[in-house]
């Protein structure tokens, strides 16, 4: 009787043990495949790779959470190690929810009353796969003339040529017009206005001008009403520069990044000074991106070899998006420095990055 209670116990007990590893299992099972399909879709939406390029090109320190637990590794590497884990939560949180938990009024104001540009977080990088919106492809831009002899309605009289076009070489202009810049204490956003970007549009043109080079810059602002519709308006004004300066060469959306709190901002050395990284990206939805890449890895080198490490050492490509890169076989997006940089800073790396460009120009002509 005993021996009969004892092993009815043990094989109770078995049982019950068995049902809990197999939950566990299960669990870990289903939480494994749930981390690979994520995995697997991101890389086949290219957006791991995007995380991944922003957290290099800011020197995130990944070797730190590889050594994240060897022997002998953590206890001379306490502190640092304890600003990693910092840092990665509040860049894993900001980039997973929105959230800045250096703020709490985004616990709540970012879903109770989100703004209408978007939440905020979707302004700090490019997603390949999640464009902003750009609006209706216009292609051809003209409307086609009916079949006939006749055509009745004739077109307009061309307009008077606008002074000084057939020595425009660049063309400038900013589809956020309301983007600023904070590293001086500044709001990161002027909705409604011309931001600080567009003084760094500014610059260009003026220090091209010194080098030479007669350029252009539309002061035409495209965010008033909606942020991420922007590409909707600011494809108009740079239609119009095409047409308005047949001889441009080169055309720029000037434009400045945004990043999360706690990652840092980034600078070079030009001159003495210290400047803002420029960024270059670009839109492959388009019949000749191509070309525009090949413009941006000629000015890169160019710009590797007069102020090395200006250009960011890779481009961000956009697969489903064209950034107004299809009106133009030397249209580019450049972004120089992000909200964390100064106004200085970003006028700084314009006026090298002007250099450049008269450099490649005086070459080609």
């Amino acid at each position: 009787m005993l021996r009969e209670d004892f092993f009815h116990r043990q094989k109770k007990h078995y049982r019950i043990w068995r049902v809990r590893e197999w939950a566990r299992g299960f669990l870990l099972v289903l939480v494994s495949i749930l981390v690979i399909m994520g995995l697997a879709y991101a890389l086949k939406s290219g957006s791991s790779r995007q995380i991944i390029g922003f957290l290099a090109q800011q020197s995130f320190p990944f070797e730190a959470i590889l050594m994240e637990g060897v022997p002998g590794y953590s206890q001379p590497e306490r502190a640092r190690l304890d600003l990693v884990r910092n840092q990665g939560a509040a860049v894993g949180m900001f980039l997973l929810t929105g959230v800045n938990i250096a703020d709490p009024r985004t616990f709540f104001l970012g879903y109770l009353s989100p703004p209408p540009q978007g939440p905020v977080w979707l302004g700090w990088a490019y997603n390949p796969n999640d464009p902003e919106f750009e609006g209706p492809i216009l292609e051809p831009i003209e409307p086609q003339k009916p079949d006939g002899n006749t055509d009745p309605n004739p077109p307009a009289p061309a307009p008077e040529p606008v002074p000084g076009a057939k020595e425009v070489l660049v063309g400038i202009y900013n589809t956020h017009n309301s983007e600023s810049y904070a590293g001086d204490g500044g709001l990161e956003h002027e909705f409604g206005k011309n931001g600080e970007v567009v003084t760094v549009g500014e610059t260009l043109k003026k220090a091209l001008g010194q080098n030479g080079i007669s350029a252009a810059h539309s002061l035409e602002i495209h965010d008033a009403l909606d942020f991420m519709k922007a590409y909707s308006k600011s494809v108009v004004t740079a239609t119009k520069m095409t047409k308005d300066y047949p001889s441009m060469k080169v055309l720029i959306d000037v434009h400045r990044d945004g990043f999360p709190l706690g990652v840092p901002k980034s600078t070079i050395m030009v001159k003495g000074k210290s400047v803002s990284r420029v960024m270059v990206v670009i839109g492959k939805q388009n019949p000749h991106w191509e070309k525009n890449e090949a413009l941006a890895k000629e000015l890169m080198a160019i710009g590797e070899k007069k102020y090395p490490g200006l250009f960011k050492a890779n481009i961000s490509y956009a697969a489903n998006a064209r950034y107004n890169q299809h009106l133009s076989d030397g249209a580019l997006l450049l972004e120089f420095g992000s909200q964390l940089n100064s106004t200085e800073e970003s006028n700084g790396a314009a006026e090298a990055v002007a250099e450049i460009l008269a450099d490649y120009l005086k070459k080609v002509s």
